[in-house]
């Protein structure tokens, strides 16, 4: 990607006052030399930041979640998803690397380039000079980024404040286009302060505050926990009228239907949550609920050791909204979604990136009908590139149920479609109409999906 800038600092200037821009030139403010390292921010290379530019208020972000080398660099509203996450390594001599919790890669000034406007790109840590920056304080507690091989700063390029804009490296003139706040969002490397120490947070219902109300969830640690292990991060979402105790207990399966069975499939390789819905449901009202998931992520991994690569969601009915909710809202976060007889009714703000897909419906389904169903899949067909199709379905009658992969998907994006001979149920058992979590065939085919990743 070829950066192209077109405005110089002069032309950044002509919001000021004439008196105010002689008075910064006769200041010999124009451009900073050599200053003095960085005091307002204290770097902790344990913790995960978001950088927010101060002239826009967006992140720092690995445009659409990539984890290839040169993927460029943007400002994007911010969500503190894992590719607007970043971790400073240190290189010595008061200089770090910033490595993308999403890609484990660094920024990089495109070909080791001195040149103004050159592009800043992602790509896989050798520590070279054009890798490493050092911090430089500006006013309020913000700070610039300088890199080694070039001295020039990171900046949004021609102080854009729209979505998508690119970040280059340009001569520091602290403009507010280079200044950058550092908000921690968690510790341990984004990977919980239990890595390598005690779990932070028990089994058993946990509150929080999230939109200014208060929440609630359940908790569920593999039995052998190991503080120095990344677990896989499932969250199980309710159906209509369901409660948190419900998943979590089976219900009427027991433990075998436990968090939709991925409790039992899982076989202690993962840390499980059930998130309990505002009035049992999941109106996702202004975004509130994707906010209460964004704010459980947070404190968990806070406290625990969760790969930040392997979230999972997935639920039944309006719980399979909710779910398809996040695969639209928080692709970037979420490694995968299972949504059981979903449709949208959580919202889907965004959903224009790709996302790992498995959909499961019942061919006569009278609560949600498999069109809508079918809906949800086809957004991650188009999403994940895949090559569309009309897969098979059973017949009426049949009581079993056909499971197709897509072709022709993005690497590491596929989407599978389940349709069974059965009605609203997220536990369809082969060969007979009843429902079962514990002879159910969706806890496997569920789990099998999750685990390739």
């Amino acid at each position: 990607m070829k950066a192209n800038d077109t405005a110089r600092p002069g032309h950044r200037w002509r919001s000021l006052s004439a008196a105010a821009t002689a008075a910064f030139v006769a200041a010999g403010a124009l451009v900073t030399v050599n200053p003095a390292p960085a005091s307002a921010a204290t770097v902790d290379t344990t913790a995960s930041y978001v950088l927010v530019n101060r002239n826009s208020g967006k992140a720092l972000d690995v445009y659409g979640a990539s984890t290839a080398d040169g993927a460029r660099i943007t400002q994007w509203t911010r969500h503190d998803g894992a590719n607007q996450q970043w971790q400073f390594v240190d290189s010595g001599g008061g200089y770090y690397r910033l490595r993308s919790r999403n890609s484990g890669k660094v920024l990089d000034v495109s070909g080791a380039s001195t040149a103004d406007g050159a592009a800043v790109v992602q790509w896989s840590d050798h520590n070279g000079t054009n890798q490493q920056f050092r911090l430089a304080d500006s006013a309020d507690g913000y700070v610039r980024f300088l890199n080694r091989n070039s001295g020039k700063a990171l900046e949004v390029q021609n102080a854009a404040t729209t979505d998508g804009a690119n970040v280059v490296q340009y001569t520091d003139w602290n403009g507010a286009n280079q200044q950058w706040q550092l908000v921690m969002v968690s510790t341990g490397g984004g990977t919980g302060v239990g890595c390598g120490g005690s779990p932070g947070l028990s089994n058993g219902t946990h509150t929080i505050q999230s939109g200014g109300k208060s929440r609630s969830y359940i908790l569920r640690l593999p039995g052998n926990y190991d503080g120095s292990r990344q677990y896989r991060l499932i969250f199980a979402f309710h159906w209509r009228g369901g409660t948190a105790n419900e998943v979590d207990s089976g219900g009427t399966s027991g433990a075998a239907w436990s968090y939709y069975g991925q409790l039992e499939q899982s076989n202690n390789s993962a840390i499980l949550v059930a998130p309990q819905g505002l009035g049992n449901g999941w109106a996702n009202s202004g975004g509130e609920d994707v906010t209460f998931v964004d704010d459980m992520i947070r404190q968990i991994e806070g406290a625990l050791c969760v790969n930040p690569q392997q979230l999972f969601a997935l639920g039944f009915s309006w719980g399979g909204g909710m779910s398809y909710a996040l695969a639209c809202a928080r692709a970037n976060v979420f490694r995968a979604v299972a949504v059981f007889s979903g449709a949208q009714i959580s919202g889907c703000s965004g959903g224009t990136q790709p996302i790992a897909y498995f959909g499961l419906h019942g061919i006569t389904d009278s609560v949600l009908n498999i069109s809508q169903g079918r809906a949800l899949r086809d957004t991650f067909v188009r999403n994940n590139g895949c090559t569309p199709q009309n897969p098979p379905e059973p017949a009426a009658g049949s009581r079993t149920h056909i499971t197709t992969a897509y072709s022709g998907c993005r690497a590491g994006y596929p989407v599978q479609w389940a349709a069974f001979d059965n009605g609203h149920m997220p536990g369809p058992v082969d060969g007979t109409y009843a429902e079962s979590g514990v002879t159910t065939w969706t806890k496997g085919e569920v789990w099998r999906f999750f685990a390739q990743f």
